[in-house]
């Protein structure tokens, strides 16, 4: 995965924060080093899944303002509860202080949005200005076209006004979307080339579609596309896929101990609430098209598939009440555990497909078999960027984000994956 700007800005607060944290702990002769380091861990945690390790030209608002400062004395008076010192609210306050500032200034002066301009009307079916409209880190300026028929309220000018508005409107980036129905097209795209104006970037309408919405689009692709393209380095460095292996090794072995008695709390709790088998076995396609058996806590009533859908509902009624609780903390997916130990999943990676979907898939979603190059995952990128699938539509739509995660995958990546999975979970949105 590119590391982009914003990561860059995270490490760098975070370091810093910790350097302020490390000097007041001294300051006030906190020298409980272990325990005071595990909960900057938790702090840090805590910040990530209120978003405020996001900066954006728009995120100094005054709820965030608010909300680091709620988290800040949540914390203050916690350690106060344990320590009885009133100085622990001086540190905070300092810790609260910089926050602040470190904030407004990255905000104001370095996280500037960048102006967008499309080039061409096509990009309309293709739903790239809703994404941009959407997205804090650009300013969605319109499009030119000399299509007057596809004409929307963001259409700000014609082909032959394209340097003047590049100007005037001070555009940073301008994305280049085919236009077929327009004759002058190419000799208007030759003279986009011909420009020289410093500091515009100049990106086809598919790259700038992975860089914004972080998924590739299975109808842009082809065998040449995939023969050209960088990344998916986790298919050929063995390197890669060794220290992958490693972690999800050492994780699961670690998870596995401390969480047992909650795993026999809950295996008990499932056992009383409905009759049928704690753990629910299931045919899945794994790496290399090979089939394997996964494991989860059973959460549903046990039922005859064949009178069902395939798909779990809203309101399922096959889905018991402390199962729904489990599937929306994701305390079902805990037996996987097993399934990483054995070495038929991970815990990142596109999530296993149930076979007779999965075969159903192959046939009628081009390149659906690519996300099977690599072991599928407990999380995973498609699981925290879209909902639940409930169509062959939303199967299509999850594996353009799990192509996205074949091509870009490193640890960093998968680092991020596992804290956006926390936090779906902290907020209940699992299904």
């Amino acid at each position: 995965m590119k590391i982009n700007k914003d990561i860059y800005i995270r490490v760098l607060y975070i370091f810093i924060l910790y350097i302020l944290y490390s000097l007041l702990l001294d300051k006030y002769d906190y020298i409980v080093k272990y325990l005071t380091n595990f909960l900057f861990i938790i702090y840090i945690f805590t910040k990530f899944i209120f978003g405020q390790l996001d900066f954006y030209a728009e995120r100094f608002r005054l709820k965030d303002v608010f909300i680091n400062l709620g988290i800040n004395i949540v914390f203050s008076a916690t350690l106060y509860a344990f320590w009885k010192r009133f100085d622990i609210f001086n540190m905070f306050a300092m810790l609260f202080l910089f926050q602040v500032i470190f904030r407004r200034i990255v905000c104001s002066i370095y996280m500037k949005k960048k102006n967008v301009l499309i080039f061409g009307s096509n990009h309309i079916e293709n739903n790239i200005q809703h994404d941009i409209i959407k997205s804090l880190d650009y300013n969605y300026v319109g499009y030119v076209s000399d299509n007057k028929n596809k004409g929307t309220e963001y259409l700000i000018g014609s082909y032959g006004e394209l340097e003047e508005i590049i100007h005037q409107k001070k555009i940073d980036i301008l994305i280049i979307v085919k236009d077929i129905k327009s004759p002058d097209f190419k000799r208007y795209m030759k003279r986009i080339f011909d420009l020289k104006i410093n500091g515009l970037k100049i990106m086809n309408y598919e790259e700038f579609n992975e860089d914004i919405q972080k998924k590739i689009d299975v109808n842009k692709i082809n065998e040449e596309w995939l023969l050209q393209s960088n990344g998916f380095d986790i298919l050929n460095n063995e390197m890669q896929r060794n220290i992958k292996r490693g972690m999800d090794l050492m994780l699961a072995l670690i998870l596995m101990v401390i969480l047992s008695p909650f795993a026999l709390i809950v295996s008990i709790i499932i056992k009383l609430e409905s009759r049928g088998p704690v753990i629910f076995k299931q045919t899945r396609i794994g790496e290399n098209m090979r089939p394997f058996k996964v494991y989860k806590f059973r959460s549903m009533r046990l039922h005859d598939p064949d009178k069902y859908s395939k798909y779990t509902l809203d309101n399922d009624s096959r889905v018991t009440k402390f199962g729904k609780f489990i599937r929306k903390t994701r305390i079902d997916e805990l037996p996987q555990l097993w399934n990483i130990l054995k070495g038929t999943m991970s815990f990142v990676g596109p999530r296993p497909e149930w076979d007779i979907l999965a075969k159903d898939y192959a046939r009628q979603i081009n390149y659906y078999n690519l996300r099977h190059l690599i072991k599928p995952g407990i999380t995973g990128w498609a699981q925290v960027m879209f909902p639940y699938g409930e169509s062959l539509e939303d199967a299509k739509k999850k594996l353009e984000y799990d192509l996205y995660y074949l091509k870009h995958q490193d640890f960093i990546f998968d680092v991020l994956i596992v804290a956006k999975t926390a936090k779906a979970v902290f907020f209940g949105k699992g299904k």
